[in-house]
C-alpha cells in the first residue's frame, strides 16, 4: 500500500476538518433557500385571514436570530435581505427588524408591544423552540421557522423538501394559538404537522 506524502496528509486532515465543522452533528440544516423562503411566506401570509388585520396595514416582520451564533445571525440577514426586496407580504407593506433572542417571555413582550405581524426564527434555536412557543400562545403573531423540525416543536410555518421539492409544514395546533387562520386552499397543499 502506497503511503500518502505529507502535503497529501496534510490536505485530506483539512477536508476531514471542514467536513466535521462544516455542519454539527445532529445539526438540522436549512433546506429551502432563503430566497424560496421569502417569496413562498410573502404569498403564503396572504392565506392567513388575520394578517391583513394584524398587520394593520403595515407588516413587523422581526427575524429572531441567535447571538454569537455564525449561522443563525448570517441566515438573519440573508433572509432580511431576501424578504425586503418582496413587494408585499401578504398584501400589504412591510419592514424587518433583526432582533437577538434572550428568552421566550421578552419575544412575545416584543411581539406585543411592537405588533408584529411575523416572526422569523432563525437557525441555531432549535432548542428554544419550544420555550418560544409556549411563550407565543395567545399572542397574534404568525411564527415562520427556517428548520422544518421547528414546526414540529410548534412554531406555525416551515419549509422542507420532500421528493426534491418543496413543501410547506404547518402547525395547526400552533396557529390556532397564535390567531392564525390559514383559507383551507392552503391547507390541502401544505403537510399538516400536529
Amino acid at each position: 500500500m502506497e503511503r500518502l506524502a505529507p502535503a497529501g496528509r496534510w490536505a485530506l486532515g483539512l477536508i476531514a476538518l471542514v467536513l466535521l465543522f462544516a455542519a454539527p452533528l445532529g445539526a438540522e440544516q436549512v433546506q429551502i433557500p432563503a430566497r424560496l423562503q421569502a417569496a413562498l411566506v410573502a404569498k403564503v401570509a396572504a392565506y392567513d385571514t388575520h394578517f391583513a388585520a394584524r398587520a394593520g396595514g403595515h407588516a413587523l416582520v422581526l427575524i429572531v436570530v441567535a447571538s454569537g451564533k455564525a449561522e443563525s445571525e448570517r441566515f438573519g440577514e440573508e433572509i432580511r435581505a431576501e424578504l425586503s426586496v418582496q413587494p408585499k407580504i401578504g398584501g400589504v407593506d412591510h419592514s424587518e427588524e433583526i432582533v437577538h433572542f434572550s428568552s421566550g417571555a421578552e419575544l412575545a413582550k416584543l411581539c406585543r408591544e411592537r405588533h408584529a405581524a411575523l416572526i422569523y426564527v432563525a437557525p441555531a434555536l432549535s432548542s428554544e423552540v419550544p420555550q418560544i412557543a409556549s411563550a407565543l400562545s395567545d399572542v397574534d403573531v404568525l411564527s415562520v421557522a427556517a428548520l422544518p423540525g421547528d414546526v414540529e416543536q410548534r412554531l406555525v410555518l416551515g419549509f422542507a423538501r420532500e421528493s426534491g421539492r418543496p413543501k410547506l409544514l404547518v402547525n395547526l395546533q400552533q396557529a390556532r394559538r397564535q390567531n392564525v387562520a390559514f383559507n383551507p386552499d392552503l391547507l390541502r397543499l401544505v403537510r399538516v404537522v400536529e
